[in-house]
C-alpha cells in the first residue's frame, strides 16, 4: 500500500470518528488547545486579568509580586500548563534588601520559600496594556501566605482583605472601558465576601458607579450609571466559595448570571458613568470598609453585551479550568 493511500485512509477514519462524536466532544476536539479569549473570536475585551493565560498571542507575565522578607520583586510567568503555580518561573526586577540579582530567573516556589508574597501589579492580557497596580505595600493583595500559595479550588488565586484595604487600580475612564460609558459585560471568577464589601469597578463615592458589591450583607448588588440603577440577588449561599459571575449592562437591560444561570434581570433606564479610576478589590472613595474580603481569580470586561453563545463559551471554559459548578 502506498504512503499516499495510507494517509487517505487515515484521514477518512479521523473524519468519521470526529463526526461520530457528540457536539460537546466535537467542541473539545477542536478547541482543547485554545485559550478562553481565542475562542471568543469576535469579542475583544477592554481588560483581562487572570491567574491563567487567556490568549495565545499574549507573551507577557501574569503579575509582578513583592516578597515581604526583603521586598525583592519579580515578574511571574505562567507555567507549562498556562497558569500561575509553584512551578512558575519568576524574573527578578528588584533585589530589595536581599541578594537576588536583577534579571535572574528562579522558580516561584524558591522565591517565596517560607515568606509571604504580595501582588504589586496584575498584568492586563487584553492587549490594551491597562495593568492594575498598588504602590502602597500595606494595601497590596496576597498571592503567597507564609510560604503557602494562595489557592481556591486548588488553583492559585489573589487574596484581598478588608482589614488591609487591599486594592489594585488603574486610571481608565469608564467611557473607555464601556461602550457609551456603561454598556458592557464583566466576567468574574471569585469568592463572594461576607459583610459589606465591593469586589471591583467604578464609583465616585456617591451615585456615579459601574460596580458590584459581592456581597453587601447577604446580597449581590450590581450598580450601573450616573445616578445608578441597581440590580440585586440573594447571594449569601455563595460566600467563601469560588463561583463564575457575569454582570451585563445593555442599552436598557441589566443581568446577573451565577454559574451559568440568569439569576436576576431588569430593564431600567441607564446612563453613562463618568468616573476614571478602575478598582479590583474595593472602592476606596466609599467611607468605611468597602473592600473585598476573599479570593479573586479572574476579571475580564467586554465593551458589549455578550451573546448567548459567548456566555456559553466563557462559562464552559471557566468551569473546566477552575472546577466551578
Amino acid at each position: 500500500m502506498s504512503k499516499l493511500l495510507s494517509l487517505f485512509i487515515f484521514l477518512v477514519f479521523f473524519v468519521q470518528q470526529l463526526f461520530a462524536q457528540s457536539p460537546i466532544q466535537q467542541f473539545w476536539a477542536q478547541n482543547q488547545n485554545q485559550y478562553l479569549l481565542d475562542k471568543m473570536v469576535n469579542t475583544t475585551p477592554s481588560v483581562a486579568y487572570s491567574v491563567r493565560k487567556l490568549r495565545r498571542a499574549y507573551t507577557g507575565f501574569a503579575m509582578r509580586v513583592r516578597r515581604s522578607s526583603d521586598n525583592a520583586t519579580g515578574d511571574v510567568r505562567f507555567d507549562a500548563n498556562g497558569a500561575v503555580s509553584a512551578n512558575s518561573s519568576i524574573v527578578i526586577t528588584a533585589s530589595g534588601t536581599g541578594s537576588l540579582t536583577v534579571g535572574s530567573s528562579l522558580t516561584f516556589s524558591t522565591f517565596y520559600s517560607a515568606t509571604s508574597v504580595f501582588v504589586t501589579t496584575w498584568y492586563d492580557q487584553s492587549g490594551n496594556l491597562r495593568n492594575v497596580s498598588q504602590a502602597t505595600t500595606s494595601q497590596q493583595p496576597r498571592i503567597v501566605n507564609a510560604g503557602s500559595l494562595e489557592v481556591s479550588n486548588s488553583k492559585a488565586s489573589v487574596k484581598f482583605t478588608t482589614t488591609s484595604a487591599t486594592v489594585l487600580q488603574a486610571t481608565i475612564a469608564a467611557s473607555t472601558m464601556f461602550a457609551s460609558g456603561y454598556i458592557g459585560s464583566a466576567s468574574l471568577v471569585l469568592e463572594a465576601s461576607t459583610g459589606s464589601t465591593s469586589a471591583f469597578g467604578y464609583s465616585d463615592g456617591g451615585s456615579n458607579r459601574w460596580q458590584a458589591h459581592i456581597n453587601e450583607s447577604t446580597n449581590l448588588y450590581f450598580d450601573v450609571g450616573n445616578g445608578y440603577n441597581r440590580l440585586s440577588y440573594a447571594n449569601s449561599a455563595n460566600a467563601g466559595v469560588l463561583r463564575n459571575y457575569v454582570l451585563i449592562a445593555g442599552a436598557s437591560l441589566m443581568q446577573v448570571w451565577v454559574s451559568g444561570t440568569n439569576v436576576a434581570s431588569s430593564a431600567p433606564t441607564m446612563s453613562a458613568a463618568t468616573t476614571t479610576i478602575f478598582n479590583i478589590g474595593g472602592i476606596p472613595l466609599f467611607p468605611g470598609s468597602w473592600y473585598h474580603n476573599d479570593h479573586i481569580s479572574e476579571v475580564i470586561i467586554f465593551p458589549k453585551v455578550l451573546s448567548a453563545s459567548e456566555l456559553g463559551i466563557q462559562q464552559t471554559d471557566q468551569k473546566k479550568f477552575y472546577g466551578t459548578p
